[in-house]
């Protein structure tokens, strides 16, 4: 007993003294700093040894302080009071406070947000939740309209995490810290933003919005905030954009997305009078085309000038120039998908373009509190730059001309007259309805229809002379008419119908039927009429061609979030095509006239797997297609990977079979 009681008693100072050190520490902002000089240092690296060396937690922007390099000397301060210094004494366009849970958060200036405008204090700013899951909704901030495939992190035990908003916005975060953690928003386009949480939010259905960038003077002069228009994203070979500022790329008059791609490393056009898009070394036959999940064929207008989207109708455009996912197929060269507006939510909004070739209009509505429409048209008309186009085609005019001696006109065959006009134009009309029951559900029609309609006919006539002079006397040759048609008609309907589901946090499904429909119709016949000896003769000679192309389309795609670091993309598809073309020859033999039909059934699995703190990233898939044409299966593996070796060098590689 004399012995255990020394122990006892040691141990209880041993505990007391330990919980009186603890209790006497200094919080994560007044510890001192005796002694560190950084000279010519980036402010990222500084608060990376400040970290490593006292322990402090920081929460940034590394993209942004990255970019500042300072020269400071702490010398028996406190954290907090050094750092204010280092931004007066550097004049940096940062702010910082300290959270509650004793984390650093530097901000811009900008965008900082006092506790006052939070709606909170710090005393009251106490974790309520830890470790939980987050979801919601990202809109844009004057319109309402979601903003797909934008990023959303936070930063846990100083470790950047995150997810990227689906199609329609909607973005799930698990394992978020706590309830009073930052997080940052990007979005190509739009003002980054960091958003507060606060006790006592849904962390359910949280709705945040986005502000565009600026166009203003001032900000354009702060090469730091640069307004984006193209982002290479995560992704292997994917390119993001953004349609709000392609207005800053050269341009024929019209603001053109395709146009836009066609600057961008790996992509080309044919010349410069096409808008369609020459993936590494592919034509544009081999890219596929989404619109709203239904596939386009034909992508331009008037030759190639124009692209045929309008760029009023659309919200956002992914192009995949290879190592594209599993859900893709069909196409061997890269994939583009179209992501359309669904109409303004909060107002009424119109408006218009014109310019030396085509009007542009829309209009955009809510037409109750859950419904939004949107209508967008476009149509070209012959000005001069219009003609001087078509003028390598042909030209509008109208000879006459007398010709030999004799006859009635001085021809063997008198007078003769020629006319010949070009008369062509294109329009697209784009169209949405969209409809949001609940918090979870979310109906969208959407409708596209481009064509151009181009028509070059020529006509002849020779008047009735007499081979040997004088006049015909009534007998003879009386006279020859030719009319020539050069009719052609091309272009693309399409439509689709969809509907998103939220089932749960971690579970999202897309389900979709489409229809699409290619056509082109050329009329290239001459009628002759000959008139002699008081009686007439027609003679039809030419080609007549018929091609249309009909694609029914349904499918489903699932999103399941098994955990923070991985995501598991599902689905299967099926589509009805349909060919049907005739060629025939001076309006009686038909050469060619075929029907043809075919299906495939597709299902697909790919993996999203995230390592080392999102250092690397995987991508697993694997695509099953049935064609019952060959009635054999394709089987196409699909693996991309990222490694990030540091904030500037990133390793990308990809590898896949892809069946068109």
């Amino acid at each position: 007993m004399n012995k255990i009681l020394p122990i006892i008693l040691a141990a209880c100072f041993w505990a007391f003294s330990q919980s009186a050190w603890a209790q006497n520490q200094p919080k994560n902002g007044e510890i001192i700093i005796k002694d560190a000089f950084y000279d010519n240092k980036r402010l990222d690296v500084i608060l990376q040894d400040l970290q490593k060396k006292y322990g402090f937690a920081f929460e940034y922007d590394s993209e942004a302080l990255k970019r500042l390099s300072v020269s400071f000397w702490f010398v028996n301060t406190k954290i907090t009071e050094g750092l204010k210094k280092l931004i007066k004494q550097e004049k940096l366009d940062l702010k910082f406070y300290v959270n509650a849970v004793g984390a650093i958060v530097f901000i811009p200036k900008t965008q900082f947000v006092s506790e006052k405008d939070i709606g909170f204090t710090k005393s009251e700013a106490q974790p309520t939740k830890t470790n939980f899951t987050l979801s919601g909704k990202l809109t844009d901030g004057k319109t309402g309209e979601s903003l797909p495939f934008a990023g959303i992190s936070f930063r846990k035990a100083n470790k950047l995490m995150g997810a990227q908003t689906n199609v329609d916005g909607l973005f799930t975060l698990m394992n978020v810290p706590s309830d009073t953690s930052t997080l940052f928003i990007s979005y190509v386009g739009y003002q980054s933003k960091y958003y507060y949480l606060k006790p006592g939010i849904s962390v359910t259905d949280l709705a945040i919005t986005l502000e565009p960038e600026s166009l203003s003077l001032e900000e354009m002069t702060i090469s730091a905030n640069k307004t984006e228009v193209l982002k290479a994203n995560e992704v292997v070979g994917m390119i993001k954009m953004t349609p709000k500022n392609i207005a800053k790329l050269p341009n024929v008059g019209e603001r053109d997305p395709f146009r836009a791609f066609q600057l961008m490393p790996g992509v080309s056009a044919s010349n410069e009078s096409s808008s369609g898009l020459y993936v590494r070394g592919g034509t544009p036959d081999q890219t596929l085309v989404l619109y709203d999940g239904f596939t386009v064929y034909h992508v331009d207008h008037l030759f190639g000038f124009f692209s045929a989207f309008n760029y009023n109708a659309i919200k956002d455009i992914q192009l995949y120039k290879g190592g594209f996912d599993a859900k893709f197929g069909g196409r061997i060269s890269a994939v583009a998908e179209i992501t359309g507006k669904e109409g303004n939510k909060k107002e009424v909004n119109a408006g218009a373009d014109v310019n030396m070739l085509s009007a542009n209009a829309y209009f955009e509505a809510p037409l109750n509190k859950k419904t939004t429409f949107l209508f967008a048209g476009r149509r070209s008309w012959k000005g001069p730059l219009y003609k001087k186009i078509f003028n390598r085609f042909s030209k509008e005019d109208t000879q006459t001309s007398g010709g030999f001696p004799g006859g009635g006109g001085g021809s063997p065959f008198g007078a003769f007259a020629q006319n010949q006009t070009a008369n062509s134009y294109f329009y697209d009309l784009n169209s949405k309805l969209t409809f949001r029951p609940n918090k979870k559900d979310v109906f969208s029609l959407s409708f596209y229809n481009g064509t151009d309609d181009m028509d070059n006919s020529t006509s002849s006539s020779f008047g009735g002379g007499s081979p040997f002079g004088g006049s015909s006397g009534g007998g003879g040759f009386g006279g020859l008419n030719s009319n020539t048609s050069d009719v052609s008609r091309w272009g693309n309907l399409g439509s689709s119908f969809k509907w998103s589901r939220k089932w749960t946090d971690k579970l999202y499904s897309n389900s979709l039927l489409s229809y699409s429909n290619y056509y082109s119709n050329r009329d290239n016949s001459r009628n002759i009429s000959i008139t002699r000896d008081s009686q007439t003769t027609n003679i039809k000679i030419g080609q007549i061609e018929d091609n249309n192309l009909t694609d029914l389309t349904a499918k489903m795609d699932f999103e399941y979030k098994l955990t923070p670091h991985h995501q598991l993309d599902f689905g299967p598809q099926y589509t009805l095509n349909r060919i049907e073309y005739s060629y025939s020859q001076n309006d009686t033999i038909k050469v060619l006239d075929r029907d043809d039909r075919g299906s495939t059934l597709t299902a697909y699995v790919q993996d999203q797997i995230n390592l080392l703190d999102g250092k690397i990233q995987l991508k697993p898939g694997l695509r099953l297609t049935h064609f019952d044409v060959t009635n054999k299966n394709y089987l196409e593996p699909r693996f991309s990977a990222n490694y990030q070796l540091n904030d500037r060098i990133k390793l990308k590689a990809a590898t896949s079979i892809y069946t068109k």
